[in-house]
């Protein structure tokens, strides 16, 4: 829900020095430094976070292993121009409109 994102648990669960076996995944999660996409919720993100938490896994617990090979994530590209001129101007004018739907 809207202002949850603070309060999601991190892609790391409770961290790989407490339990390095665990991993969360899903569009719910936090991703710090490996956010990908929309941090709403969405099928997109979910997928990735999959990846990224197996990755995790397998760093962690992949001591001395040769074969070791994450998956490759590939970057979300930057918005196209016409989009941010699009939210720009939301942005302006929703400073004029009252917002019934979301307060």
């Amino acid at each position: 829900s809207a202002g949850s994102y603070d309060k999601r648990p991190p892609l790391e669960g409770a961290g790989p020095s407490i339990l390095p076996g665990i991993k969360c995944a899903g569009d719910w999660v936090r991703m710090g430094d490996r956010e990908h996409g929309a941090k709403g919720l969405c099928q997109e993100r979910a997928f990735v976070s999959g990846f990224e938490a197996a990755n995790a896994l397998l760093q962690d617990t992949a001591d001395g292993v040769d074969y070791y090979q994450p998956a490759k994530i590939l970057p979300v590209r930057d918005d196209e121009p016409q989009f941010k001129l699009g939210v720009s101007i939301n942005n302006q004018v929703m400073k004029f409109l009252p917002r019934f739907w979301v307060r």
